[in-house]
């Protein structure tokens, strides 16, 4: 259950992602200053700007709406094919450990597709601490609603267009989606935005590491995602302290950096 207090600061960081400028909460409905509305609708907050996608963001949205319900069971069966001995939540947890998350961190996590790391981000976070995850798919959001930490507060908007305000963030994490944005480095100049300074920024997403060997599965995986091929986008000068890890066996990298101060 989320507290009153935490519901509170949940509101005050909401903003118009076209303006940024202030919501105010009205029943079901967000309003800015001159009447442009926003639905809630099964508590989370429709807040994505712009109203029509196109390019990479539309086509891969109806991809992942379509795949939600699947999403974890493919994962499941696939992960030990391509990489025998992996499964899902012991690379989650690998992910985790990598974030000098705290207890009492307020946490947004962009893309959590069926809330699979949550649980593992709620262990260092603590009871006290805030998660928020916001991603483009209603399709996937439904899944995390059921699947994934239920204290979280959930977000339908554009990783481009953040619906939140300057430094209303302790962490930040986003993995798998970056590759296919329509502007990856637009949406981590965001990522950045909405950290506190000091404050930790992180993502990754699929990419082969130098060790993944050649061979049917490196075929087989950039035909079924054409994102391992994608260049990573650059780090911004916005962040220090940066590290890049190798993670899922191989199959991905995990960017971890703190906002300048």
């Amino acid at each position: 259950m989320t507290t009153i207090n935490q519901q509170a600061w949940f509101d005050s960081i909401l903003r118009d992602p076209e303006t940024r400028q202030s919501l105010a909460r009205h029943g079901d409905t967000l309003v800015r200053s001159d009447g442009k509305s926003y639905p809630i609708s099964d508590g989370i907050p429709s807040l994505v700007f712009p109203e029509s996608l196109g390019g990479e963001d539309g086509r891969w949205n109806r991809f992942y709406d379509n795949l939600a319900p699947f999403y974890d069971l493919i994962q499941r069966i696939l992960g030990p094919i391509v990489v025998p001995g992996s499964n899902p939540e012991k690379g989650w947890r690998d992910v985790a450990s990598r974030l000098d998350l705290k207890p009492g961190d307020r946490l947004l996590e962009v893309s959590p597709g069926p809330g699979i790391a949550q649980k593992f981000m709620r262990e260092k976070i603590g009871p006290d601490g805030a998660l928020v995850a916001l991603d483009l798919s209603r399709g996937m959001l439904r899944q995390c609603r059921k699947r994934g930490d239920q204290r979280a507060f959930l977000v339908h908007g554009n990783a481009q267009y953040l619906p939140f305000a300057d430094n209303s963030f302790d962490a930040l994490f986003h993995f798998g989606g970056i590759n296919q944005f329509n502007d990856p480095s637009l949406a981590i100049t965001e990522f950045v935005r909405v950290v506190k300074p000091g404050g930790l920024v992180s993502w990754g997403d699929e990419g082969f590491s130098p060790s993944f060997p050649d061979g049917w599965r490196k075929r087989m995986l950039v035909r079924a995602s054409p994102g391992y091929l994608q260049p990573r986008p650059p780090i911004p000068p916005t962040l220090s302290e940066v590290k890049t890890h190798e993670v899922f066996w191989g199959l991905g990298y995990l960017v971890v950096g703190r906002r300048n101060k």
